[in-house]
């Protein structure tokens, strides 16, 4: 008898912790956890992700640069080849005119190059959750994209030209370009001085070929004793002949080299050695974006940006609270039919149903989970899942029978079998509203497995043997 009391209330403690601890669980996935700084109250929980729909977002469109150029044209618009003089081309009637070169060049093979080779930057860049718009009459690129800390910095290059170059400093002739890299790696180099960033570009076969003929060519001539005294004038031009390096115009480098390469590959310094990590992290970020830019190749266009900016979500604040509301209502009714039906078990199982929503809100914080209009409907129907879940459970409040139990998982998991199959598949798809859905889904129901058999049935099983 004494033993049977013992067992009870150590039943009746155990039951107390799994409250304690479902409670604290809900509290800390519907309100957070907020420590002091600086004078004020921080939640040091992660932000939701967020999609565009629910917070805004920043929308840019950049456009073609034009490149004018002036022809001549006859009486019925057609172009004059003819190299003519003002008074040749007034006497025989034409006119000059200033055509926009940049639209002879929008060709569908342009424009699924400009598209392929943005949506490859925005990919390195770990953009996901964008909406990228090529108008194929204009050229313009317009990207939808969600605003952080690292907005301004994906907007600053998703559409630079991307333009390399190899230059002799003197005659400016192009020794090499984008075509002849391979890949383009950041790397470190630890010395007495500090961190040294650089990218490492490695070159094509062609590419190669290339860089060991140029610095074989624009190789440092040096100096020996004989013509230190008397230099002929052929000499000292070699001696100056330098190769100048250029990124989208902009001179990185004019140099020569001190020996021949010969293993294809390029190391170009970005700033300079350092012990501070901020300034190694901020090398290494400008490293990454032009290893970025150069990577992907050269855009056919120039483009310059013609709108920049911030657009409020559609969905207004209180829209969501009024779904939240909605949510909540419709959780205390779930909880209010199960003790009703159940009594004290029911009360249990309503707990068990808290704790599962505020840890599903944890969940959704911590994983890939963008949240959408759609994944906030997810959320209710796996609030509903739960409950038929439950439901199923408490019919074996009898005895609470770990083969019965069993029987009743893996009959309420073939039910919903399709759902979950479902929501796989929308995970996969690759359009934001739908993958969201099906993410939300994904978690809720292994949440909903995995949850309930270690919570709910323990804490419906000792209240039994209570």
């Amino acid at each position: 008898m004494k033993e049977k009391q013992n067992k009870k209330s150590w039943n009746g403690i155990k039951i107390f912790t799994i409250i304690l601890a479902v409670i604290l669980v809900s509290m800390i996935g519907f309100f957070g956890i907020y420590v002091k700084k600086q004078n004020r109250m921080e939640n040091v929980m992660k932000e939701y992700n967020l999609a565009m729909d629910l917070k805004g977002g920043r929308v840019v469109t950049v456009k073609p640069v034009e490149k004018k150029e002036e022809v001549i044209k006859d009486k019925e618009g057609n172009i004059i080849n003819e190299q003519l003089t003002d008074e040749q081309i007034n006497e025989k009637g034409y006119v000059k005119e200033n055509v926009d070169k940049t639209l002879e060049n929008l060709t569908n093979e342009n424009l699924e190059k400009t598209k392929k080779i943005i949506v490859k930057r925005l990919k390195e860049m770990n953009v996901s959750n964008y909406i990228l718009k090529l108008n194929d009459k204009t050229g313009e690129i317009t990207l939808e994209l969600e605003e952080d800390a690292n907005t301004d910095e994906i907007i600053s290059n998703f559409w630079s030209l991307g333009k390399f170059e190899i230059l002799d400093s003197q005659t400016k002739e192009v020794l090499m370009n984008n075509k002849d890299i391979n890949k383009v790696d950041v790397m470190y180099n630890n010395g007495e001085a500090g961190t040294n960033v650089y990218m490492d570009i490695v070159l094509t076969k062609e590419g190669k070929e290339k860089l060991k003929n140029i610095s074989s060519t624009y190789k440092t001539v040096k100096e020996n004793e004989e013509n230190k005294e008397n230099k002929a004038e052929e000499e000292t031009k070699d001696e100056q002949k330098k190769i100048t390096m250029k990124i989208d115009g902009q001179e990185i480098m004019t140099t020569s080299f001190d020996e021949v390469i010969e293993i294809g590959r390029l190391q170009l310094s970005v700033g300079n050695s350092s012990k501070s990590n901020k300034e190694v992290n901020e090398y290494t970020k400008r490293a990454g974006r032009m290893a970025t830019i150069l990577e992907n190749g050269e855009l056919p266009f120039e483009y310059e940006i013609s709108e920049n900016e911030f657009v409020k979500s559609e969905i207004e604040t209180k829209d969501i609270y009024a779904i939240i509301l909605v949510f909540a209502a419709v959780s205390l009714v779930f909880i209010v039919v199960l003790i009703v039906k159940y009594k004290k078990l029911g009360a249990l199982a309503g707990v068990s149903y808290i704790g599962l929503a505020g840890l599903f809100l944890i969940v959704l914080r911590y994983t890939n989970v963008i949240v959408t209009i759609n994944g906030i409907f997810a959320i209710g129907l796996v609030l509903l899942l739960n409950y038929i879940l439950l439901n199923e459970l408490l019919k074996q409040r009898e005895n609470m029978d770990l083969k019965e139990v069993w029987d009743s998982y893996k009959k309420y998991f073939l039910t919903i079998m399709p759902v979950s199959i479902m929501a796989i598949v929308c995970s996969f798809i690759n359009w934001l509203p739908i993958s969201s859905f099906g993410m939300t889904m994904f978690w809720g129901i292994v949440l909903i497995a995995i949850y309930n058999l270690g919570v709910t049935v323990p804490l419906l099983k000792m209240k039994n043997q209570k």
